[in-house]
């Protein structure tokens, strides 16, 4: 099979691309490794996770196996969704731009690394990324960085938590505003209004942004797309120019079959992209592919994340919406980063034991047992943080050889530690939450496990320099003239904020630079050859 650009992956990067070249004029392949979910089951996927199983789980033994070390044993359980629409199909949906200092770390404050672009050179492709998803929010965000365009859709209204909260946090000098998301406020682009279901990890209603609803259909509609389910890609392959000419993918038979292209996008998250790299080593790149610089894999980082949850004295109504409505970014910009990690708070509308979960620590029944339910559930308030964490070589992933995953493929390593600079930050943040709940008269004051955001950040990083970087500003590879990395992997710095908006705003950049080098219906002006390094592909 042959295709103008082949696509790996087909979830926020890959199905974005796809659609945005497609519409363009570029044929393209996307090979997906999961199957395409049918959103006429969405309900039975709802009973599935009420149930507490995994209604995104792949079907395929060992396909998702892994190992890690350091924080992480089992870390990417869960964290990851193979199929059309990728790990959008079970995201939260809360979708916040970064803010400019976040590309500047280096510049500002002497730590990490600066972008190769600044916010102003995405800041058009972030408003574009919010009119395809359907971003719901305001312009109350005193941190926001500027805006070329106003939300698509009205922010959600604040709950009655929220209410309580920004009260106590006024009184302590926090600000509290609403959280932008890719959920439909209102009737949206086909897609129903949000009915607060309070099962985002699986929506039943198509309100919330994905991309098998979003993309994938309108890049197939027009005729410039294919999608290929169940299409594992297994390695690719690289021709003497050192150009990749083909992937290879096998379906659950394991037969292996190939797609042809001019240029190849891997778009299968943080993890998989340098795992597919590094299961592609050559004569030219015996450490794998487009890793001259030794950086594919290096530098993984997440959101280290905690809750403080309270008592509060009166009912607070929690669990009538499944997700936040408001949060604060005070704590994440304009302040000295270099000794102060930055987090941001997000105020939870569903905190503490639901009423069959108080009912079974209990110890009572009949009547005794009414009462107690009626008067304990509903009284928790939550404080969730988040907080960035700064790129560190050694956080890094790797092939263990001596695991292997369904198609005999070693299986990802993942070896990741949280370093003093984060737990400074996350201990700062906590003792700002019990400022917050001192003010409410909140009681029972506690922090919970610390856990790890379902964002897969850096390991193919982008910059100018090939010694120092994977990929530059377009997101190619330095030493792979054909080949595009796309995706969180690609972020210099993780920031504090959710990468899922900006994975969006980098994919319709990129794809807007692959259509521009093709030219017309993907064919190669003589001018832009695939090998040359400044005009080329």
């Amino acid at each position: 099979m042959d295709a103008e650009v082949c696509i790996v992956g087909a979830g926020a990067a890959g199905g974005i691309m796809a659609l945005e070249l497609a519409r363009r004029g570029v044929g393209v392949v996307v090979l997906e490794s999961g199957p395409r979910h049918d959103f006429r089951r969405r309900g039975e996927y709802v009973r599935r996770y009420l149930r507490h199983e995994n209604p995104w789980q792949t079907p395929l033994p060992g396909l998702d196996r892994h190992t890690g070390s350091g924080s992480a044993s089992n870390f990417l359980a869960g964290k990851r969704a193979r199929g059309v629409g990728g790990s959008t199909l079970h995201w939260e949906g809360y979708a916040l731009r970064l803010h400019a200092d976040d590309f500047r770390l280096r510049s500002l404050y002497g730590i990490a690394d600066d972008w190769p672009i600044a916010y102003q050179d995405l800041e058009p492709y972030y408003a574009l990324a919010e009119q395809a998803l359907g971003v719901a929010g305001a312009s109350d965000d005193p941190w926001a960085s500027p805006r070329s365009t106003p939300f698509p859709l009205p922010a959600f209204p604040l709950s009655y938590s929220d209410a309580l909260l920004a009260r106590a946090c006024s009184s302590v000098g926090i600000a509290l505003h609403s959280l932008p998301q890719a959920r439909n406020s209102i009737a949206y682009s086909g897609r129903s209004q949000c009915r607060a279901c309070g099962t985002c990890y699986v929506c039943p209603t198509g309100a919330k942004a994905s991309i098998d609803l979003t993309h994938v259909p309108e890049a197939e509609a027009t005729g410039k797309a294919r999608v290929l389910t169940e299409a594992t890609v297994l390695r690719l392959e690289v021709d003497r120019s050192g150009q990749v000419n083909a992937a290879v993918y096998a379906r659950p038979d394991k037969v292996e079959q190939r797609v042809t292209a001019r240029v190849f996008v891997v778009a299968a998250g943080a993890v998989e992209n340098a795992r597919l790299l590094l299961l592609t080593p050559s004569r030219e790149f015996p450490d794998g592919l487009a890793n001259r610089s030794g950086l594919v894999g290096k530098f993984f980082m997440s959101h280290p994340s905690l809750d403080v949850t309270g008592r509060a004295s009166e009912k607070v109504h929690p669990y009538r919406i499944g997700f936040s409505t408001a949060m604060s970014r005070q704590f994440a910009v304009e302040r000295d980063r270099a000794a102060r990690g930055a987090y941001f708070l997000e105020f939870l509308n569903s905190a503490g034991p639901t009423p069959d979960q108080v009912a079974v620590v209990s110890g009572q029944w009949g009547e005794a047992l009414r009462k107690h339910v009626r008067e304990e559930f509903g009284r928790r308030l939550g404080i969730r943080i988040y907080c960035e964490q700064l790129p560190e070589r050694a956080n890094a992933v790797s092939l263990n050889t001596r695991v292997r995953d369904y198609f005999g493929n070693p299986v990802p390593h993942l070896h990741y530690t949280v370093g003093r600079y984060e737990l400074k930050a996350l201990d700062e943040a906590k003792a700002v939450a019990r400022k917050i709940f001192a003010a409410m008269g909140v009681t029972d004051i506690s922090s919970g496990a610390l856990m790890f955001a379902g964002h897969l950040i850096g390991t193919h990083r982008m910059g100018i320099d090939p010694h120092t970087s994977v990929v530059d500003p377009n997101l190619r590879a330095h030493d792979v003239p054909n080949l595009y990395l796309v995706g969180s992997g690609c972020f210099v710095t993780a920031s504090s904020s959710p990468p899922t908006l900006t994975i969006a705003a980098l994919a319709i950049r990129a794809a807007e630079h692959i259509a521009a080098r093709l030219g017309p219906a993907g064919r190669v002006p003589p001018s832009a050859s695939l090998h040359a390094d400044g005009a080329g592909i």
